[in-house]
């Protein structure tokens, strides 16, 4: 079983929705006390948005929610009540991260803004992860994982040759760019404050985050000056570069052909002499002229093929090739995320057993063991008494006075 490494480092963790709560998750999977301030009159927006375990609705029952949260301790307080902001700061005080993605100012009319909490803490560590950072003539906008999507020129690069923008499917900026880099800066200031003392704010921009992800189109226009054109999943450099009809209704199979040896394995795998032999189609260069040709020629031959069949015969070839997958054949049918144990099943209190995405790595050769993220409010009496010492009786009062929740 993998330690916990990071055992005895503690958040009082603000966050919520997608990027904030993945940031925290990464430290909770691996052993970090990650207290997850909750409210049970304004909820985390993913825990009642689903989806729903077995399409049955419930403030436990978002799978999205319990994803981001394993491992987690929820602390239900209602922020609207004067007392609330005290209790707050005794967590703080016990804490070594305060985390938070709301908009620039959100924490400060709360009373919960940097400075106020360095005055009660020095040595905090105080991330916080707005759209577009917390200063600058756009600081204030609001963001979520569609805008910044849109903002950042992810969305302006996605799509169709001739048509219009589209989004990548999901709320990339919210799964892959910002929670890892801001995670990348929580160790930084972990660290320094270790070597040090010393606390540190993280200002953390998802938008400068995304761009960070966006990849060679922004660093071909760095060089060039030329904006990429939309082109759907054909490449400006490769050809065939795209996905393939196969034989299944809605089966496909993607093929990205690099250099001039795979083209060669291609045309023999597919039985296409023709196509090898033609001097016109030696090189990448040639083959970008003639596009059209090169995938209807691979276009017949996966057409009658299961998209699996035809992903390992090309590879077998030296073709690099990969069945388009969706979700069901991930989980269910995906022979290598099974052998390598990257769905970890947990038992919810509400949901029953539940499947959920691990740590992407092994470590001497095991994964990590997911804990099961927290029902709200779950943890609220065991902070207040074990780790800020109050009697029973305060906590029965503080909840009677509508304090916590």
């Amino acid at each position: 079983m993998v330690p916990d490494f990071l055992k005895g480092i503690r958040f009082a963790d603000l966050t919520w929705a997608g990027a904030g709560p993945f940031s925290t998750k990464l430290f909770s999977d691996f052993g970090a006390e990650i207290i997850k301030i909750e409210s049970a009159s304004r909820p985390d927006p993913v825990r009642v948005g689903g989806p729903f375990k077995d399409g049955v609705a419930g403030i436990n029952r978002s799978g999205y929610f319990a994803s981001r949260n394993t491992g987690k301790k929820s602390f239900s307080i209602n922020l609207k009540n004067p007392k609330s902001r005290e209790i707050l700061f005794e967590i703080i005080r016990e804490a070594d991260v305060v985390s938070n993605n709301f908009g620039p100012g959100a924490m400060d009319r709360l009373g919960l803004g940097y400075e106020d909490i360095k005055a009660i803490k020095p040595d905090i560590i105080y991330l916080s992860m707005p759209m577009y950072g917390e200063t600058g003539p756009l600081a204030n906008l609001l963001g979520v994982g569609m805008t910044i999507s849109a903002v950042t020129g992810l969305m302006w690069q996605t799509g169709y040759e001739g048509e219009g923008p589209i989004g990548p499917g999901t709320h990339f900026p919210d799964h892959a760019a910002n929670p890892y880099h801001a995670a990348f800066a929580l160790m930084a200031a972990l660290r320094h404050k270790r070597a040090t003392g010393k606390g540190l704010k993280i200002d953390l921009s998802q938008v400068e985050s995304t761009i960070n992800c966006m990849g060679p189109s922004v660093l071909e226009n760095a060089a060039t000056g030329i904006e990429q054109e939309r082109r759907g999943n054909r490449s400006p450099h490769y050809a065939p570069h795209s996905i393939f009809k196969c034989a299944g209704a809605d089966d496909w199979c993607a093929v990205a052909v690099l250099t001039d040896a795979q083209w060669q394995a291609l045309c023999k795998t597919i039985g296409e002499p023709s196509l090898a032999a033609d001097r016109d189609l030696a090189t990448a260069k040639g083959r970008l002229t003639q596009v059209a040709r090169i995938e209807a020629a691979v276009g017949r031959w996966t057409a009658s093929r299961d998209a699996t069949a035809a992903m390992m015969e090309l590879q077998a070839a030296g073709v690099p090739a990969g069945v388009v997958a969706h979700s069901r054949y991930l989980m269910e049918d995906d022979v290598q995320l099974r052998h390598r144990g990257y769905w970890e099943t947990i038992d919810h209190p509400e949901m029953g057993e539940t499947r959920f995405t691990a740590p992407p790595f092994l470590l001497d050769g095991e994964r990590v063991e997911l804990k099961r993220p927290p029902l709200l409010g779950e943890h609220t009496d065991t902070i207040l008494t074990q780790v800020l010492g109050y009697a029973p009786e305060r906590v029965k009062a503080l909840r009677a006075e509508g304090v916590i929740e």
